[in-house]
């Protein structure tokens, strides 16, 4: 008898700590939401725009947390290493997490089985731009230019990501030598382009967009695989014979280790942020393609950059 009480009371014990996990919630405390590059720049505004839909869904703040250098990998770093309780989550490009990875040293993370992508949020196009008062008008212009004067010319661009690895590409199809100018996010480049600190700039288009429809820049062409249906009139490289076609994917991700329960919480936290009408409005003014995709698609899409990309990360390689 007293055996039988002993069990009993065990297993009511068992089950009301199950009904307790079951039962608690989450989040129950503001959550953080990192972007790996500075105040002002196209990423930073994506985030804000995502931290304010997040907060519907997860009826708690979202906190912006702005960890910038490294070529993006230090606020990569900041995610992949907190505490995976859930309350530490990141929005990324792939650049940091495909390109860069393989050139920064000390890296506590690698390939994308190192952390965890919750889903993909929006496409983002990769232009470059010269001076508004340029007298270089078109990509011919600036590919006879660097040819007849090589290293003259300079480029504003992020380091060790997808714009140097695409601006690298551009120029070894073209066969120019153009002085590359890195910086650590959107923000610096442009600013410094602006100072007119160099002739070209090689960014996201959201970083860019804002400073041509203000008459400080002139666009070039764009890397995507189709024109902009915002600027319909800017020509892709593929158009002018030059066949690199990049795209700047943004995801989610979170440390690897996030409880399921939660993790499917922050999961369809993000899936109802991509659908949020606002978040959709603000995207759609840089012209980025809004849409949310699985984060095991991601995983694997991330993957195969990674390893393609590895062997020819470095600049001028």
């Amino acid at each position: 008898m007293r055996k039988l009480v002993v069990i009993a009371f065990a297993s009511l014990s068992l089950a009301g700590s199950c009904a307790y996990g079951a039962d608690e919630s989450f989040p129950t405390k503001p959550v953080t939401l990192t972007v790996n590059y500075g105040a002002g720049g196209g990423s930073d505004a994506i985030a804000r725009a995502l931290g304010r839909a997040l907060e519907k869904p997860l009826k708690q703040p979202v906190a912006i947390e702005n960890v910038a250098g490294g070529a993006g990998t230090r606020g990569v770093t900041a995610v992949v290493t907190a505490q995976p309780d859930g309350y530490q989550i990141g929005v990324a490009t792939n650049s940091p997490m495909t390109i860069a990875v393989h050139t920064v040293k000390g890296l506590t993370w690698g390939d994308p089985s190192t952390y965890d992508i919750l889903g993909g949020i929006g496409i983002v196009y990769n232009a470059v731009v010269v001076q508004a008062d340029s007298p270089l008008k078109t990509l011919d212009d600036v590919v006879k230019f660097a040819r007849d004067n090589p290293g003259k010319l300079k480029v504003a661009s992020i380091a060790g990501g997808i714009n140097q690895y695409t601006w690298d590409a551009f120029a070894r199809k073209a066969n120019i030598n153009v002085r590359f100018v890195p910086y650590s996010g959107d923000a610096d480049g442009v600013a410094s382009f602006l100072g007119k600190n160099t002739e070209l700039a090689a960014l996201t288009w959201p970083g860019l967009k804002a400073q041509v429809e203000v008459g400080k820049a002139r666009p070039l062409a764009v890397f995507g695989p189709e024109r902009m249906s915002s600027n319909p009139d800017v020509p892709t490289f593929n158009e002018l014979g030059y066949d690199v076609v990049t795209t700047s994917d943004y995801v989610v991700y979170a440390p690897k280790g996030i409880p399921e329960a939660k993790r499917k919480v922050l999961v369809e936290a993000v899936k109802q942020a991509v659908s949020d009408p606002d978040f959709i409005k603000v995207l759609a003014t840089q012209n980025i393609q809004v849409q949310f995709t699985d984060g095991d698609k991601m995983t694997r899409q991330f993957t195969e950059v990674f390893n393609a990309t590895a062997p020819s990360s470095v600049s001028g390689k």
